[in-house]
């Protein structure tokens, strides 16, 4: 399938995340990754806000297509939650890439960007709600903090994990997930 115009400018802005980060991304910089013309950019997104937007959204939604491949459905409604925190225990079980990462402590600092992503985490994720009064709840969010840290692990500590140590790693964090309280 041809990629559309939208889709080749979004890709072209996370290669120059991932090469310069996300102050790199302007308007001459992509039309000079893309091969379009700057008012074709602007045609596409008229602001650089619109463009950044954008370039969130299209990262989450390729998240979410991997968590939904990963737990092997097309609707996150068919899972329980223990089968939600499964696939994301996998999909964080690889280092992130430099433009989620980089876009995501972004988002923090901007509410359009963060509405995004949090979005996905609420469908997916276990929310901190209720911690205190559940030990399911608590144990599950725990698992979900060991999956933060093997995505964010290769970024933050200067000794990568292995393939074999993130594989080990993984399998012990998929053995905590609680069971649902249905199953």
């Amino acid at each position: 399938m041809r990629r559309s115009k939208r889709e080749k400018i979004l890709e072209s802005a996370v290669k120059i995340i991932e090469e310069s980060g996300p102050d790199a991304v302007t308007y001459e910089a992509l039309a000079q990754a893309s091969g379009l013309s700057k008012s074709g950019l602007i045609y596409h997104f008229p602001s650089r806000d619109d463009l950044m937007l954008a370039i969130h959204e299209h990262l989450a939604q390729a998240w979410e297509q991997e968590l939904l491949a990963t737990a092997g459905v097309s609707d996150v409604a068919e899972l329980s939650e223990a089968q939600r925190l499964k696939a994301a225990v996998i999909c964080f079980s690889t280092a992130a890439s430099l433009p989620e990462l980089l876009l995501q402590i972004e988002a923090a600092r901007n509410p359009r960007a963060a509405a995004v992503w949090n979005a996905v985490d609420q469908r997916w994720l276990p929310s901190p709600e209720s911690i205190q009064d559940s030990a399911t709840k608590k144990a599950a969010y725990l698992v979900k903090l060991i999956a933060d840290g093997l995505f964010l692990h290769d970024y933050v500590h200067f000794t990568p994990l292995s393939s074999e140590q993130r594989s080990i790693l993984t399998e012990a964090a998929l053995k905590l997930i609680p069971p649902d309280p249905q199953d």
